[in-house]
Order: structure tokens, then sequence, then C-alpha cells
């Protein structure tokens, strides 16, 4: 069947349209590339705190300086139940069938985009404002105790809905406001800031100490406009792009270090590469092959031996390695499996090993249709308490040292072949 996406092996521009209205910026002159910023970005803007950062922070990386990109996006040679592709187009293909752009040309393209979006997009002013949006429904909310929605606030403090919102959910989050009722849509001021604070200036005191200032939201506005990490994991297979060297070396070059995330299903590209990253991430899917095809539901033969092999190889790597646990409740991760996952995690012999809670969002809320099952999405989606429980045996049952735990994230870090009183912080290159 004719792919209207692909002609004469070159993507066309109703490719780069179907992404138009998300958040992906599509570079390069063969359109193959993306960059897209993430939720962790936007929330270390809001605050310029290290509190508002992803898991990554652990390995050092700052979410405001990291440059989420792919330089394979419409290129996989798997279909993932939990894949969160923000489009219904899917995979174009399983093989990179189009010319690749050059890595500089790339680098040059995804620095310029993302600073375009900081700038224009996720400008200083949005979050400087915030910051006084914050103050004001605070002391407001202070001097009227009656429970408060987004549309009263709205309405009282004159400022929009969508602006109010923002607001609520950082006060929500960092515990300075509740919900008051069951429908989740009235919230109440803290009775330890009601209870102790009377002005405004002392609202804008416990801001500046518990959660930001205007100094440290203008700083972090001017660190994000120069990057200094690039995660080479946003959608499809970075390794099917021919070109993953140069653009290992193209970050080198400017002082960015790198992760990649791999699916493993490419062991001899993975050996062969030259310029390796600061950390490389494979992804295990699965505890046997049954498990793995209806996890991945691979486009290709021996997809699970091909993983097998690039566990083979992660420990002669001379770069960092990390082997990720991307779980889903009932259907790859269970108390069951946890001695398979054990025996390929030491077989392997990463630096480290992840679980992580598969995200669900964008198009993983599919994850029931994808495997054609009528149980709902949340019978999938492993909570955090669940898969702290699994983590707690892993430790036990694996004796792998726990070092790290992100609630917000449903992340557990596990060093292997890692010292685990050292820093695993890695150093700019």
């Amino acid at each position: 069947m004719t792919n209207p996406y692909i002609i004469d092996n070159k993507i066309t521009n109703a490719f780069v349209e179907a992404y138009s209205k998300s958040t992906y910026r599509i570079i390069g002159k063969n359109k193959h590339t993306a960059i897209k910023p993430c939720h962790w970005l936007e929330q270390k803007l809001m605050t310029g705190r290290n509190n508002r950062n992803c898991y990554k922070g652990v390995f050092g990386i700052e979410s405001h300086r990291c440059l989420q990109n792919t330089p394979a996006l419409p290129f996989c040679n798997q279909q993932c139940v939990f894949c969160w592709r923000d489009n219904e187009l899917g995979n174009l293909g399983r093989d990179f069938i189009v010319i690749p752009d050059e890595p500089k040309e790339l680098v040059d393209e995804m620095i310029r985009h993302h600073q375009d979006i900081i700038k224009n997009h996720l400008p200083l002013r949005r979050y400087l404002e915030n910051y006084e949006i914050m103050a004001d429904m605070l002391y407001y909310m202070l001097k009227n105790s009656e429970d408060h929605s987004i549309n009263s606030l709205s309405k009282s403090l004159h400022v929009s809905k969508n602006k109010i919102e923002r607001a609520v959910n950082l006060l929500k989050n960092q515990e300075f406001i509740h919900p008051s009722d069951d429908s989740l849509k009235n919230y109440k001021l803290d009775e330890e800031i009601s209870c102790c604070i009377d002005s405004r200036e002392e609202v804008v005191r416990l801001i500046n100490v518990s959660l930001t200032t205007p100094d440290e939201i203008m700083q972090a506005h001017s660190e994000a406009m120069n990057p200094n990490h690039a995660a080479i994991s946003l959608d499809g297979e970075p390794f099917l792009y021919p070109k993953l060297d140069g653009l290992v070396s193209e970050f080198r070059n400017r002082n960015m270090t790198t992760f990649i995330v791999t699916n493993g299903t490419l062991p001899e590209r993975i050996e062969s590469l030259n310029s390796l990253p600061s950390q490389l991430y494979v992804t295990l899917p699965a505890p046997n092959e049954d498990i793995y095809k209806k996890v991945c539901r691979p486009m290709i033969k021996n997809g699970w031996s091909k993983i097998s092999d690039t566990l083979d190889i992660v420990e002669s790597l001379s770069c960092r390695t990390l082997v990720r646990l991307t779980a889903v409740k009932n259907l790859n991760i269970s108390e069951n499996y946890i001695k398979d996952y054990i025996k390929l995690i030491d077989k392997a012999n990463p630096n480290f090993f992840e679980i992580k809670g598969f995200t669900l969002q964008a198009r993983a809320l599919n994850i029931n249709k994808r495997l054609n099952s009528e149980e709902s999405i949340q019978y999938f989606f492993p909570t955090y308490e669940y898969l702290e429980d699994l983590a707690l045996k892993f430790e036990e049952i694996g004796n792998f040292p726990l070092i790290y735990r992100n609630k917000a994230s449903r992340d557990f870090l596990f060093a292997i072949n890692w010292d685990k009183n050292k820093d695993p912080v890695i150093k700019n290159p």
C-alpha cells in the first residue's frame, strides 16, 4: 500500500503538517528529525529549582538545558504498546528509507529551534507573571477563607483560567493549597499558611523561600538558551539513523553530554558505534520472548534474539550503560518475573538498572486497544506504590542496591556494575 507521507523516498510536507499542532518541531531538509520540549523543561522554567527536575537529575541533567530529540522520528522496527507517539501516523517504516541529513546541520537546527521555543513559546514573561499570580492568589485566598474554584479565582483576580490553572497546579504540587472536596475542583489554603501568615509581603517571602524567586526564574531562562545535554530518545529508533556517530560527535564538540535510548534490536550498530554517548539506555521490555512479542509487536524477525545479543555486549562498551525496564502492569512486570529479569540483568552487567512505569499519555492512552483488551487503561498502569513494592523485591532477591527513586516519574534506579556510594553525576565531555 502506498504511504502518502513518503514519495520517492522523501518525507512529504503533509507529514510535517500532521505534527504542526503539537509541540514537535520537525527539522532538517529531509524531515526525519525532531525536537520536543518535555514536561519537565517547562516545570524547571517555572521555578529554576532542582525539585522541578526530571528523574535524570540524579545524573546531573538539568531539565531546562536538556535538548530532547530524535534523528529517526518516523522510523522504528517495533510497535510497542506503551509508545506515547503523539500522532496517529505511526511508523513510516522499519528501515531508514530517506536520505539522511548531515549531523552538523541537524544540531545547528536543533539548537536554533530550542532557543526559539524558549524565547517565543515558553517566554520569560509568562513565568514572571505566574510568580505574581501565585502571590496574588495566595493572598486573596488568605483574606477570603471560602473554597475557590478555577472559575471563581479567574473572575476575582481578573486573570484568564489558563493562567490560574498553571498557578494552581504549581501551588498544589507544593502543597500550599489542597482540594477541598471530592470533586477536586475547589481549593483551600493550607492550614499552616492560613494560621501563620497575614500580609502579602509574608506570602511573597514564603514563595521565595519554599518555591522560587524572580531571579531564579530569570536565571533558568538564561541558562535554557544554551542546552548542555542531548537526550536522543524522543521517538523512533535512533540507531536506524545511519549517521548517529556524527550526531554524537557534534554534540560532544559543543561540550554537550548525550544519552541514547535504544530498543536493543540493532546490536551490530551499537557495537560498531565509534562515538559512544555519555550513557546508553537499553530498553528491556519483557522477561521472555512470548511477552516481548505482545509488548513490542516487532516488525522484524528474531527481535528477542537481537535484544539478547545487545545485552551480551553491554558490559564491553566503553561508555556508561543502563538497562531500563519500561513497566506495564499485568503485562510485563509482576513478582513472578523478577527472577527472569535478574538473570537478564546479570547477563548484561550494566552500570545501572532502572524500573520506570510507562507514561500514560498521548497514544499510550490506547494501550488497551493495542492489546485488544477489554480492560480499562488503569488495569495496565503501575502506580508508584506498586512499583516500589516490586523494586524492594528486586533489591532483596537480586542484591541490587536501590540508590534513587523518583515518585513523580515512578522511577527506581539500581546500582549494578557501579559503586553504590559513588556519585552518579555525569561530567561534561
